[in-house]
């Protein structure tokens, strides 16, 4: 098992390697300098309301002066993922239906994205005063330079030249008007990007996020000091009868001794159980490869917008191979047969939930005609992709697996007849057990989640990376130890089937935190169908994912500790 994952962390730590290797290229070779003169488009980019932001449109979707054939910039993968749409602007900056639809977009607080060099602007489409609605058709753009470079870059809108669309019948004609102003700053080009970091980010609230940290490591090594001084004290005074009593025939062995040639019984669907952990451990390494790529700061540094998306989508399909390699191994440990079945069950269990609900949130979006729609280009890769590459690797690694993988090693031998689990009081029984080992995990990362859903599902940059790196290590730990605690109760009231309640102890966290959405969502301005749809929607595919994951922690825990204990004491 050991041996498993040190596989998937080195295949995962390659691929940081080479994409940091070359992101570091790209961005060396973006200098960003001019001259006197020198022509710098304005770039357009999307539309959203301001409560909803996976509710976007294309710039041009409401009927500003434009060209009739909008000159597109061609994006990576994660652009056109994230609702991205560029288009160059009519907009001359050199260096140094229409009115209701306004109307509608003004009321429900739309904003544009824009970009000048590389670097973004949000502006608001108008504004809402004492029930009067004004377009903003006079744009004030206001430059810093340093030398031959672009240092800031803000747009204020003309508050006493707005057009006012209250009444959109009496408006016959808006016209659209900018002006460009430049001045000189001792700010350097390095640091060009703080003050729109400064902005859109959490950095005045780090002090509360390292409290929740602090609270939890403490959660952590408290727990962790519980735990290993409990079961510990307990299985040592346990040895120590045992090892008086082997030569007493006289006495029955109780507790999780006595349960010693059932507990290694492989359990049934034994088919979903390897998928469930192949899946589990690529996820797994495909989270701790993006974090350590955020935390090299290759997401959020001056021009790597929606690389997270990208090497999201290129990462899991690199990695898919471990998911086949790992699911094999469990599978022929466990005595499985029937290997396509295997390998099929692998590569559909995490990809086809999650493409079914993209299909249903992509056809919402089509509908109310928004950029958050995938085009056909990119569909079109994703699956090339995935069935061009991902597929084979994972059947390349299910054919590795069964080829070199071992067998099964158990400490004690499994009789034929299965032992009957004596009766246990419902305060013991294994819905209360799932609950309480979903609700710990869960309360060691409340805090942060709230940092995450608002960079997810609001307007704001998360540059701590760090932080969500150990907190997920901390969720890890906890998810361990709560599922050792879990099943040593298990065994000690005599029930051997563990393999099935590790899975669901270690994965209940996600429901938690699916529960904690719907909180987070009648919190927010968000609304609508589209909106709506795609918050619980992809919030669904990531709690999937994330009991995958947590499931498979608390199994390999669980696994390795039932070894343990049983390869001390002496089988029969």
């Amino acid at each position: 098992m050991i041996k498993h994952i040190l596989f998937s962390l080195y295949a995962c730590l390659l691929f940081v390697i080479v994409l940091a290797e070359d992101e570091a290229a790209k961005k060396t070779g973006n200098t960003h300098s001019y001259i006197k003169g020198d022509k710098i488009d304005l770039v357009v980019d999307k539309i959203w309301p301001r409560g909803n932001p996976s509710e976007s449109y294309d710039y041009y979707y409401l009927p500003f002066c434009g060209e009739e054939e909008q000159d597109r910039l061609n994006q990576n993968l994660g652009a056109d993922m994230t609702g991205s749409r560029r288009v160059k602007t009519k907009y001359d900056l050199p260096f140094d239906t229409q009115v209701e639809k306004f109307k509608k977009a003004v009321e429900n607080k739309f904003k544009a994205l824009m970009y000048y060099d590389d670097v973004p602007i949000i502006v608001p489409i108008g504004s809402v005063v004492d029930d009067r609605v004004f377009l903003n058709t006079q744009l004030n753009f206001i430059f810093t330079f340093n030398e031959d470079n672009v240092v800031e870059v803000s747009i204020v809108p003309d508050q006493e030249k707005r057009t006012e669309l209250t009444n959109p019948k009496s408006v016959e004609q808006i016209t659209f008007t900018y002006s460009a102003y430049w001045s000189e700053t001792e700010k350097t080009f390095s640091n060009r990007m703080s003050r729109f970091q400064e902005l859109y980010s959490f950095n005045q609230e780090l002090e509360i996020q390292w409290f929740s940290i602090v609270n939890s490591l403490v959660l952590v090594v408290v727990l962790t000091s519980f735990l290993a001084f409990i079961i510990l004290r307990i299985l040592k005074r346990d040895y120590q009868l045992y090892e008086e009593d082997l030569d007493d025939d006289d006495k029955e062995e109780t507790g999780w001794k006595l349960v010693h040639t059932d507990v290694f019984r492989f359990p049934s669907n034994i088919n979903l159980l390897a998928a469930i952990l192949g899946n589990g451990v690529h996820l797994l390494g495909l989270i701790f490869c993006i974090l350590s790529l955020a935390i090299l700061g290759l997401y959020y540094s001056d021009y790597s917008y929606n690389a997270m998306y990208t090497s999201l989508i290129i990462a899991y399909t690199l990695t898919t191979g471990i998911s086949g390699y790992i699911s094999g191994s469990y599978y022929k440990q466990f005595g499985g047969e029937r290997w396509v079945n295997n390998v099929l069950l692998t590569v559909i269990l995490f990809a086809l939930p999650t493409f079914i609900i993209w299909a249903i949130l992509n056809t919402i979006a089509l509908s109310y005609q928004s950029s958050a729609a995938f085009q056909f280009k990119t569909i079109a890769g994703i699956l090339a992709l995935y069935f061009l590459v991902s597929f084979p690797l994972q059947l390349i690694g299910a054919i590795t697996a069964k080829n070199f993988g071992k067998s099964f090693d158990a400490p004690c031998r499994t009789k034929k007849v299965p032992r009957e689990i004596p009766p246990s009081v419902w305060y013991k029984g294994g819905a209360v057990q799932v609950l309480v080992a979903g609700f710990l995990p869960f309360s060691a990362i409340y805090i942060e989640l709230y940092y995450v859903f608002v960079s997810i599902w609001g307007h704001y940059t998360y540059a701590p990376f760090p932080i969500v790196f150990l907190v997920f290590v901390i969720l890890i730990m906890v998810t361990s130890c709560i599922n050792i605690a879990m099943v040593y109760l298990m065994l000690s009231q005599e029930d051997h089937k563990w393999w099935w309640r590790s899975i669901l102890c270690g994965g209940a966290s996600s429901w938690f935190i699916y529960a904690y959405s719907f909180s987070y969502y009648l919190d927010t301005q968000m609304n609508g169908l589209l909106q709506t749809a795609f918050f619980f929607g992809y919030v669904l595919i990531a709690c999937y994912g994330f009991f995958l994951m947590m499931a498979t922690v608390g199994f390999l825990s669980s696994l390795s500790f039932v070894k343990r204990i049983y390869k001390v004491i002496k089988c029969d």
